[in-house]
């Protein structure tokens, strides 16, 4: 004989009634028809008129009735002791004791809300009590693999020290859903979409976010298919863990919820609320700038499921350049004294992004604003502080963080030689940052080899100035007298090093293409001397 699988969520009424076995009974259900979604713990074949104290609830009954009384009193009382243990349903086999189903029966079970079904064919009850038995065990089994997938998973995770995605991720891969963690403001400080549009998650989550934090305890919304587990440490709630089923949560579905909820529990143990937000900024953000979203919408759904609104908004990508520890706390304190919205971000080393998102497309001066803000609250080595170019789509802000940085970079190794700024922008930079940009390419190193490399190589031999004689003259524009200064010689013997230069590079310093040339030359030299953030070479 063969049994059905066991219902997702239990054996209810409804698939007990859909058994093949209880089928060909000819079930007709007489009252309860609209609790069928009742569940059965067992099924229990009893014949005796006094049930009282042989059960525990949750039973359904299957009976012939060939013990029962005649009297309409004697049934009411049998029924009420049924429901007053909390019986899930009385299944009356109709032929050896009552040919139809006595009224003071129905009567009775309508009135206490009992379901009511009569088999109009015999059938053999251990037949029906295999077949159900079997589907209730299985489903138990089926629990119990579950509960010991996720107490070893979320066991060795806790461990090995799981990151709180890692934790998510281990929660939608068992519980084969959707899954999000949100902080107290609702704030989605993790999820996980199985590979679904993030917008769509996002948008399920943004709808009924308040509904699903509200209530204390797991609470399983049938109608919106979620599962909402509170997550806490130390008694204090930090959050909330949502499963977003596909279809009526199961058991083991709950379950699984509930333990990642426990294992969160234990890693927020050691970590505060504004790390947790801060790491999922700058998540979201390092997605944007590699284009790891499959759409720009999915990008707005992400950056507004952490509180920020950027569509219709003036983008503008800001790099910072500083090794300051509490940078976090400096773009915190700066946005608000500039009372600006960003997304902000931690991008490794000495890189800090922000993101500005501003309502005016009179972007300088609000920028400008922000970065004195930023110099003002550093400590230590003055930051770099560059911007991309403004831009209206979350799909070019990836491509104007990359100019951001390029120009960061340029000024950082140029800012011995040009003027401080609060920022810099690629219009900032000039030709010293376009040569910045294209140090590494073989043919400009050609190009500085060709041109100074004996003053290099005579730099390197002897330990001289010889190129920083050039770079300061050609700085003072051919002004012997503050060239000589600034190198603390005199001049008779700065005459004497550029007629030495002249014969060196075997070209002419009062030449216009040679000494643009040189200055070129130099300033490359410059930017692979100096690339490194905090790096000084000499001036020029």
């Amino acid at each position: 004989m063969s049994h059905p699988d066991a219902p997702p969520n239990g054996l209810t009424i409804a698939d007990f009634l859909a058994m093949p076995i209880t089928q060909r009974g000819m079930p007709l259900v007489v009252t309860g028809h609209d609790q069928l979604d009742r569940k059965i713990r067992w099924v229990h074949a009893i014949e005796l008129a006094d049930t009282q104290g042989l059960l525990e609830g949750g039973e359904l009954i299957l009976a012939t009735g060939i013990s029962l009384p005649q009297s309409a009193d004697a049934l009411g009382a049998y029924v009420g002791a049924l429901a007053d243990q909390d019986v899930s349903a009385l299944v009356m086999e109709l032929g050896r004791r009552f040919h139809e189903t006595p009224g003071a029966m129905i009567q009775a079970c309508a009135r206490r809300g009992l379901p009511l079904i009569v088999l109009r064919r015999e059938v053999p009850f251990i037949k029906i009590t295999e077949a159900a038995h079997t589907t209730i065990i299985v489903g138990q089994q089926r629990l119990l693999r579950a509960t010991t997938a996720a107490h070893e998973r979320f066991t060795e995770l806790t461990l090995a020290d799981g990151s709180v995605d890692d934790l998510v991720a281990a929660a939608a891969d068992l519980a084969c859903g959707e899954v999000v963690f949100a902080n107290l403001m609702h704030e989605v400080i993790s999820f996980n979409t199985r590979g679904r549009p993030v917008e769509t998650l996002l948008s399920r989550w943004n709808r009924r976010a308040k509904i699903a934090t509200a209530q204390f305890g797991t609470v399983v919304d049938e109608e919106g298919c979620t599962v909402s587990v509170p997550v806490e440490v130390r008694g204090r709630r930090r959050g909330h863990l949502v499963l977003y089923a596909d279809d009526l949560p199961q058991p083991a579905q709950v379950m699984v919820v509930e333990r990642a909820a426990a294992a969160l529990s234990i890693r927020l143990f050691m970590e505060d609320d504004e790390t947790l937000v801060s790491h999922a900024r700058r998540t979201a953000l390092s997605d944007i700038i590699d284009g790891r979203f499959v759409s720009e919408d999915a990008m707005h759904a992400r950056i507004g499921s952490l509180g920020h609104a950027t569509r219709n908004a003036v983008l503008v990508p800001v790099l910072i350049l500083s090794r300051d520890p509490n940078m976090p706390k400096v773009l915190k304190q700066a946005l608000v004294e500039s009372r600006i919205d960003a997304v902000t971000g931690h991008l490794g080393g000495d890189r800090w992004a922000a993101l500005l998102l501003l309502k005016s497309s009179t972007v300088d001066p609000l920028v400008e604003d922000f970065a004195r803000h930023v110099h003002d609250l550093s400590d230590g080595d003055r930051p770099t502080i560059a911007a991309g170019a403004t831009v209206t789509t979350l799909l070019d802000v990836g491509r104007s963080f990359a100019e951001a940085l390029e120009v960061a970079m340029a000024a950082s190794s140029s800012e011995p030689y040009i003027d401080m700024r609060p920022f810099y922008g690629i219009h900032h930079i000039k030709l010293r940052g376009l040569l910045f940009t294209m140090r590494d390419d073989p043919r400009l190193q050609s190009f500085v080899e060709r041109t100074i490399g004996p003053l290099m190589e005579r730099d390197s031999r002897e330990g001289g100035d010889w190129v920083r004689t050039v770079a300061l003259y050609l700085k003072y524009r051919g002004n012997k007298t503050l060239a000589a200064q600034a190198l603390g010689i005199s001049r008779p013997t700065l005459y004497e090093r550029l007629a030495r230069v002249q014969r060196m590079l075997h070209l002419d310093l009062d030449d216009p293409e040679s000494s643009t040339s040189l200055h070129a030359a130099i300033m490359v030299a410059q930017a692979h001397s100096g690339h490194a953030h905090g790096s000084r070479t000499p001036d020029a």
